[in-house]
């Protein structure tokens, strides 16, 4: 089973707090324990030195052992301390204070310094002397009951552990308390995300107003659901562009059908217009479709480049012989100058179609029997390849939107993909395609492609590693 977000950091944070006051507890009752021996046995040190110092005065007034003896038990007093004072082979002179039978004293031995003792009586803390002092040998013991020492201990560690478990309550309920007010915001916000319809995302979530992770979150996510609904509403607003532009050819195919069908004695020569007015319209929707396919896979990195070494004034040359055929129609001059032997590496096919793409827009918004002319220049590590027809110009209210999809400017019959496309493939090989300027009698594109290229790996297209 999978613990929540909160569970966990109640967990977390009560297993902290709790190892921290553990940790505490046990170096505290450690360190209480050692000070109090070591002020146990200064004060048996205090006391042993008053001792000994009773004894020497006794024997300064000329008193035997055994009367000096009987004289310190009755001068040193320690309520809560047992002192003796013994020959030198064991035999016990005096005994007082605490109550301690003899025969646990005689048992004590020969301990050098403060020591724990175990005997019938408990665990004692001993402090034993040999004392000479002139003619007179002896041995002064003090000796301390560890007991209330060891309750006291016993008290402390149940109080340490009561604070513990308190403790342990009190970091439980307050992580419970506060991951739930802080999650409480994202626990909100996944309900506003359930709320949000996903075929028209137009609400957002509440972001808190405190700029941390939660707030950050929060905002990350609005311009997510931001972008999904530019992409959204720009599929939809492509598809109707789309629709719009495939309606027309269909429709007049659909008329010249039933036209042509609507009677049987239809001459060969009528089925042969209808049957170009189809075949117009058929090339018309192709075209329509293998741009609109080239842009769909080019969105989804579906479009893969096949990089070649070519020279772009042989291609700008064969671009433009294609591009005659229309030219001459209308009465369009088509000139090129510029660099010659202009190498670099890139897609073939597609350089190509974006220059041929270029000259088409040119000589459709040309003026009759006007002209276009195409230059290449040359710069250290690019080179620009410039458009330019003698046209009308482009409105300035529509220059900012010409390489959106499916926008016509003026007369034009074409079906706006050609400028998104040429862009993109600009963009793909690293480059660039701009609008230099558009005025009465002259307008003019400019795509720059760098000499020395190699593939962008940060283009959100496909590249071909691979040379031809």
């Amino acid at each position: 089973m999978t613990l929540s977000i909160r569970a966990r950091l109640t967990l977390w944070y009560s297993s902290i707090v709790v190892l921290v006051l553990v940790t505490a507890a046990v170096v505290g009752s450690l360190a209480q324990s050692r000070l109090a021996v070591q002020r146990l046995d200064e004060d048996l040190l205090r006391t042993m030195a008053t001792l000994e110092g009773v004894m020497r005065t006794e024997f300064g007034e000329g008193l035997s052992l055994e009367a000096a003896a009987g004289e310190a038990s009755a001068e040193v007093v320690a309520p809560d301390r047992t002192m003796a004072l013994t020959r030198t082979d064991g035999t016990v002179l005096q005994v007082w204070g605490l109550p301690i039978d003899r025969d646990a004293v005689s048992s004590i031995g020969s301990i050098a310094g403060p020591a724990t003792v175990r005997s019938v009586a408990g665990d004692l803390r001993v402090l034993r002397h040999h004392v000479e002092y002139e003619r007179h040998t002896y041995v002064a013991i003090v000796i301390a009951r560890l007991a209330p020492y060891r309750a006291q201990q016993a008290e402390m560690v149940r109080a340490l552990a009561l604070g513990v478990l308190i403790g342990l309550i009190a970091a439980a309920a307050g992580g419970w308390i506060i991951g739930r007010q802080t999650l409480k915001p994202l626990a909100r916000m996944a309900d506003q995300a359930r709320g949000i319809d996903a075929r028209e995302p137009r609400d957002r979530l509440a972001a808190p107003a405190v700029d941390d992770e939660l707030g950050r979150l929060a905002a990350a996510f609005n311009g997510l659901l931001d972008r999904l609904a530019a992409a959204l509403n720009h599929q939809r607003q492509f598809m109707a562009d789309a629709s719009h532009e495939l309606r027309t050819p269909v429709s007049v195919v659909r008329t010249a059908t039933q036209v042509t069908l609507s009677r049987d004695d239809r001459s060969a020569d009528e089925y042969r217009e209808s049957l170009e007015i189809i075949g117009e319209q058929a090339t018309r929707l192709t075209r329509v479709v293998d741009a609109m396919f080239l842009l769909s896979r080019a969105e989804a990195d579906g479009v893969p480049l096949r990089r070649e070494f070519l020279n772009l004034d042989d291609l700008l040359v064969e671009s433009a012989r294609a591009v005659r055929v229309l030219a001459k129609q209308r009465g369009v001059k088509i000139a090129t100058n510029g660099a010659e032997e202009v190498g670099l590496t890139g897609d073939a096919t597609l350089l190509r179609r974006m220059v041929g793409n270029l000259l088409d827009n040119a000589v459709r918004h040309a003026e009759p029997d006007g002209s276009v002319s195409a230059g290449l220049e040359r710069s250290a590590d690019r080179v620009a390849l410039s458009i330019t027809n003698d046209g009308p110009g482009i409105p300035a209210a529509d220059q900012a939107r010409i390489f959106e999809r499916f926008v016509r400017i003026g007369t034009s019959d074409g079906a706006g993909l050609g400028l998104p496309i040429a862009r993109w493939i600009a963009e793909a090989h690293g480059g660039t395609l701009e609008l230099d300027g558009s005025a009465p009698g002259r307008t003019t594109f400019v795509v720059t492609l760098p000499l020395d290229h190699v593939i962008n790996r940060s283009s959100p297209y496909e590249h071909d590693s691979q040379r031809g």
